[in-house]
């Protein structure tokens, strides 16, 4: 009996393309060949051994060892970072305005909140993402509470409250962050 082959989509989150994309240049074969490759070798090596994959969420933190964390900016200029994370930190303003309600504008200058927000934007994505223990949730909320009493703390008035909208002009400069 001769095997059949099926032709299937896989979607990876963009860290995994771009490391797949450099394994293949570095094999000198498309990376369609090779994802295939190291597929067929990955379900075999669960099929034999029982093991059960990874759960569905680590995708999205899985990186390579001398990169830093998604949450955390690269070293170097990186505008698809800075552009993914200013769109995932308007996303996570819009789904809870009242725990982000007293962000300061200007908030990208300090380390500690860039660092928070980025944090929760990657921390919900995964979550989103496919999640399978509702404690993750559930901690999420308590972190996010928890932030939001910080910004309460920190104060501030109307006109000191950030708007979102579009990238500031300042946002994804490589500068050092200074504290406010």
């Amino acid at each position: 009996m001769v095997p059949v082959s099926h032709r299937l989509q896989v979607v990876l989150p963009d860290p995994l393309a771009a490391t797949l994309r450099e394994l293949a240049d570095g094999a000198d074969e498309p990376p369609a060949t090779l994802a295939a490759r190291l597929l067929r070798h990955a379900i075999t090596r669960v099929a034999q051994n029982g093991k059960h994959p990874p759960p569905k969420n680590t995708t999205i933190l899985t990186r390579r060892r001398e990169q830093r964390p998604p949450w955390l900016e690269p070293y170097g200029a990186d505008r698809d970072w800075h552009a993914l994370m200013w769109g995932a930190i308007v996303a996570l303003h819009g789904r809870y305005p009242r725990h982000l309600d007293n962000l300061k504008d200007g908030w990208w200058h300090d380390q500690a909140h860039t660092e928070i927000l980025s944090a929760l934007a990657v921390w919900r994505a995964a979550i989103d993402e496919g999640a399978e223990d509702p404690r993750e949730e559930l901690a999420f909320h308590h972190q996010l509470d928890d932030y939001a009493q910080v910004l309460n703390k920190l104060g501030g008035s109307v006109t000191q409250v950030w708007k979102p909208g579009p990238p500031h002009e300042e946002w994804g400069r490589t500068q050092p962050h200074s504290r406010r």
